[in-house]
């Protein structure tokens, strides 16, 4: 038994009965509609996997229908079967993208054996689409976990803070100093700001890890500072000073994706650079216009990719961290950038800063702009 849900559109009610008990037989699940019209209306409730339709039908042709279809976005592969043959059909049958144009009369062992390679197809989509969503939420868990650790640096200080001023207004109780009244609000403002800190903390990364599927307009100056406060607290415990040339451009697109793939980029520089000692540790951001496009290039002086490696960096479930890495963020970061119209590259580069020759891995990311127009307001 073939398992999809096949539509058959056919205005010829002898012909529609005839063929649809044949493929019942056949088929889990088989629609038969009498009209492009009633196929309108029906096509949207039944979500099928595929459509049979004659072409010449009256009041509206199997390829009007199609059009149709197409246009209220509803993409479903479609079979077109016609007793005629002129080339007109063929051509427009191409450019329509169709799945097959047949001749009647219907031969069907043929339509069957298409119906079942189209099953193949749909079974591989289908895989293919469970496995990118489990590398979708490793990517994710993965971002979360780092994040976690991200926050622990971020909240020692402020944790410190009101420690130490606790401490204090509980010695200054005990002792009753004559200029108790004039340090206690030093210690609550001490105390109040630690906390907004730590309140704005959480806010940040909750920005981050909450799904957004809407497209928004935004800055990419203002992007990197929220990438930036992520991992601030990691980059000042390690001594990384990341230096940033940014056009103030903005670019209208999916803006927690992207900086999902600038922090994998940026925490992978930094677990290199945090290997290295004696070494005045820096990450280069650069964002510029080339033509239409935008550049990013983040790099670092970390020494660079093994050459022997560079090549499948972007792998799934390639890692060089061994049991600390998943293999899932650079492989994520290109799947990103793809799906934003984009391109994602890696070298090894070498340069001069402060007289100083180094060597590090670039990453550079090339966005092309989204050609339709959004409404959404730039975020200030």
């Amino acid at each position: 038994m073939i398992e999809i849900k096949l539509v058959i559109v056919e205005d010829d009610k002898q012909l529609l009965k005839q063929i649809s008990r044949i493929l019942k037989r056949e088929i889990s699940e088989v629609y038969s509609l009498s009209s492009p019209e009633e196929a309108l209306k029906r096509i949207p409730e039944i979500h099928p996997d595929i459509i049979l339709s004659d072409i010449n039908m009256p009041k509206m042709s199997g390829i009007e229908m199609y059009k149709e279809l197409q246009n209220k976005n509803i993409n479903i592969p479609i079979i077109l079967a016609s007793a005629f043959t002129e080339p007109k059909y063929f051509l427009e049958a191409i450019r329509l993208k169709v799945k097959n144009f047949i001749i009647k009369p219907i031969n069907v062992d043929h339509l069957l054996s298409e119906i079942k390679n189209f099953e193949k197809e749909l079974i591989e989509k289908k895989e293919y689409k469970t496995k990118d969503d489990l590398f979708v939420v490793q990517s994710r868990m993965a971002a979360m976990g780092e994040m976690l650790t991200n926050i622990a640096h971020q909240w020692k200080q402020p944790l410190n803070t009101i420690s130490l001023c606790a401490s204090s207004i509980q010695l200054d109780l005990e002792l009753k100093p004559k200029n108790y009244e004039d340090e206690f609000p030093i210690y609550i403002d001490h105390i109040i700001d630690s906390v907004k800190y730590m309140s704005t903390t959480i806010e940040d990364f909750q920005d981050y890890l909450k799904p957004n599927k809407l497209e928004t307009c935004f800055y990419l100056k203002e992007t990197f500072k929220k990438v930036e406060k992520l991992i601030d607290a990691q980059c000042k415990t390690n001594n990384i000073t990341i230096i940033k040339n940014i056009t103030n451009t903005n670019f209208c697109s999916y803006q927690n994706e992207l900086i999902q793939v600038i922090l994998n980029i940026l925490k992978n520089s930094i677990d290199e650079l945090i290997k290295k000692e004696d070494l005045d540790k820096y990450i280069f951001i650069d964002v510029y216009n080339k033509d239409k496009d935008i550049i990013i290039e983040i790099k670092d002086n970390a020494g660079g990719i093994d050459p022997s490696i560079i090549n499948l960096i972007f792998n799934p479930y390639f890692s060089t961290k061994k049991d600390k890495g998943t293999g899932i963020g650079l492989y994520m970061s290109k799947q990103i950038i793809e799906n934003l119209n984009g391109k994602i590259e890696v070298d090894n580069s070498i340069y001069f800063y402060n007289n100083i020759n180094y060597t590090g891995a670039i990453f550079t990311i090339t966005l092309s702009p989204i050609k339709k127009e959004l409404t959404i307001e730039l975020e200030n």
